[in-house]
């Protein structure tokens, strides 16, 4: 129900923005003029549709059970169709100038693989995880639908490589087709002593999480293929609602869609960052390493603290950004986290690889001259207490929403975001300096070796998409010891010095803070 409290907090989010382009330039006031306008209209929407949804809960029921209208329930006795999550929807809608949705992995080897027997595991991946052989409908609702050429399609290829550094980064910075490529995509980079595995997914179909099962998935296959008798017989996982509907029954949430709070997380701060403007379409990278070793002093630092290394890289985080943006002591600032919703499943598992991750926001202040023992000691009671309240399932009732109403009409709104983006682009001015932060740390890529037959993946790491600005993620994964963050962004929104700058200043807090004695 739309209260007296969502609107004061959403009248309260525009009010600071207004304050905030004060002063600027008479064209700049044109066009933040034509943005607030689409964004009030966003919200106000939002909220009237919210309303309107409670008040008439008896008439949204009986709309949604419109014989009528496209079900993609009624089409499961066809093996091409996958119904569409609300996550897969949100993520999807991203690319309306907002992120590249790719999340990738780079795997080294200690050996050569073998170019056919991977081609074919590859292939009979798809197999086993239908969606990502399939292409996006926008129809409503929406649905996964299995590509046509499907056995014509290249999944892999493979890549001589003389410089592998360079070799990855061009495999990082290059693109794929949502609308004609297939959802995964691999390369083998090859040098003279050694191959990288490269792993390209769709974000539309997979997070973080599904990421690693995909791995895991992909080193059976060719593993299986490796033996003697080369066999695997794929058995296809279908993902549907039964994860959603086993974590809101866990969960004790009964008609999620009804119990979202459009403005819980809204963000209630602002950072400042050195923004140069948020055009362009080359997408880079940036990507820091802890030494080995360094990731163990860190967990026995926080295992003393009772805190956890997804808490030590948010301190770490807190106090870069307290550095660089330098914000009013005492006043809660904002970073967003994510946090895998598998953990509130009886197994904590999913029945086919799929997008369900959800997000917090923890409200820290800066305070003066404060170690990073006291930091942490604020930020381990935050996310304690959100998870305590089980934290993230807000984000999962508004997807939701998302998916129990029209497509056209979150569509449309993200369709007219996004061209008001391409006309702030072309003034470096116009997003000012405010900037919003995320976390995701997805912890282990794999608690034991990753194995491909006889070959053992000796390093890896996981890079988030890149997202445009004013808002960044960055990505914290490990593997064999090392602990890796990585940060994606179009190039000409900020320098590479800046970036890299970031990461280096988190590094640097993580090994200090965690140095002191045990």
């Amino acid at each position: 129900m739309k209260t007296e409290s969502s609107d004061k907090e959403i009248k309260d989010l525009f009010g600071n923005i207004v304050e905030f382009y004060k002063g600027i330039g008479l064209l700049d006031t044109m066009l933040f003029k034509y943005n607030l306008d689409v964004f009030n209209k966003f919200y106000k929407d939002i909220s009237q549709n919210m309303m309107n949804y409670y008040t008439n809960y008896s008439k949204a029921l009986e709309k949604l059970a419109n014989p009528n209208r496209t079900s993609v329930d009624n089409m499961h006795d066809s093996k091409d169709i996958i119904p569409a999550s609300g996550h897969d929807i949100c993520n999807y809608l991203t690319r309306y100038s907002m992120s590249n949705f790719q999340i990738q992995a780079i795997m080294k080897l200690d050996g050569r693989l073998d170019f056919d027997k991977m081609k074919r595991a590859v292939r009979l991946s798809v197999d086993v995880e239908p969606v990502f052989g399939c292409r996006f409908i926008e129809d409503d609702p929406p649905y996964w639908k299995r590509l046509d050429n499907i056995d014509e399609i290249n999944f892999c290829s493979l890549e001589e490589a003389d410089n592998s550094d360079e070799a990855v980064m061009r495999f990082l910075q290059s693109s794929l087709d949502m609308d004609n490529d297939p959802k995964v995509k691999v390369k083998i980079l090859r040098s003279e002593q050694y191959d990288i595995l490269a792993v390209k997914l769709n974000h539309a179909c997979c997070d973080g999480a599904g990421a690693k099962e995909y791995i895991q998935l992909l080193s059976n296959i060719y593993s299986c293929i490796d033996q003697e008798d080369g066999t695997f017989i794929p058995e296809p996982q279908i993902g549907g609602r039964k994860d959603q509907d086993k974590l809101f029954k866990g969960l004790g949430v009964t008609c999620p869609e009804l119990r979202w709070n459009p403005v819980l997380d809204i963000p209630k701060s602002s950072w400042t960052f050195p923004w140069k403007q948020r055009g362009g379409d080359s997408i880079r990278f940036a990507i820091c390493r802890l030494p080995q070793g360094s990731l163990d002093s860190i967990y026995k630092y926080g295992k003393y603290r009772e805190a956890t290394v997804n808490d030590l890289i948010l301190t770490a985080f807190y106090r870069t950004m307290f550095k660089i943006s330098k914000p009013i002591y005492s006043v809660p600032m904002d970073i967003s986290s994510t946090i895998d919703l598998r953990r509130y499943l009886p197994d904590h598992k999913t029945k086919a690889i799929r997008n369900l991750s959800g997000g917090f926001v923890t409200r820290i202040a800066r305070i003066m001259n404060e170690t990073f023992e006291g930091t942490l000691s604020r930020v381990a009671n935050a996310t304690k207490k959100i998870k305590d309240s089980r934290a993230g399932v807000n984000n999962s009732r508004d997807e939701e929403y998302v998916e129990k109403t029209s497509f056209t009409y979150f569509h449309d709104n993200f369709d007219r975001m996004s061209q008001t983006s391409e006309i702030s682009a072309k003034f470096p001015n116009y997003i000012g300096n405010v900037c919003f932060p995320g976390l995701s740390n997805l912890g282990y890529i794999s608690t034991s070796e990753i194995r491909f037959g006889e070959n053992v993946v000796t390093d890896a790491y996981i890079t988030p998409p890149a997202i445009r600005a004013p808002g960044f993620l960055l990505l914290a994964s490990s593997y064999n010891g090392i602990l890796t963050m990585s940060i994606g962004y179009y190039k000409d929104s900020i320098s590479q010095k800046d970036m890299d700058g970031l990461l280096n200043m988190v590094k640097n807090e993580l090994m200090r803070g965690c140095a002191c004695e045990q």
